[in-house]
């Protein structure tokens, strides 16, 4: 019979893959990256959306600038309008919308 610690040093070496990393083509930087590994902040079909199309790179670029959003709109993130618009500022950063991800200098001039 296993004992317990043989089964949590069998579930750590499951986790200790040599498989290669998996990537994307990421469209923020538009090159094929190391997919995200971290947790994501978004959920339903934007955060799938975001986990398949963006890097591990641009998601910890995005994490930097999502604070600066934050921060140069006021955002309230118990507000669903301000969760909304910081998921658009989002999609724009990540440059699902075609765009070069430039987010523009912000009604403060901080995102610049």
């Amino acid at each position: 019979m296993p004992t317990l610690a043989g089964a949590a040093r069998a579930a750590y070496k499951g986790r200790m893959s040599t498989e290669p990393p998996k990537t994307v083509f990421c469209s923020r930087h538009k090159a094929e990256l190391p997919a995200i590994t971290s947790r994501l902040t978004f959920t339903g079909e934007f955060g799938d959306r975001v986990r398949a199309n963006v890097s591990q790179r641009a998601w910890t670029e995005w994490l930097d600038m999502q604070i600066k959003v934050i921060n140069e709109y006021r955002l309230h993130l118990g507000e669903p309008s301000h969760r909304q618009f910081l998921q658009d500022m989002a999609a724009k950063f990540f440059a699902f919308d075609g765009s070069d991800g430039a987010l523009g200098a912000g009604p403060e001039g901080g995102l610049s």
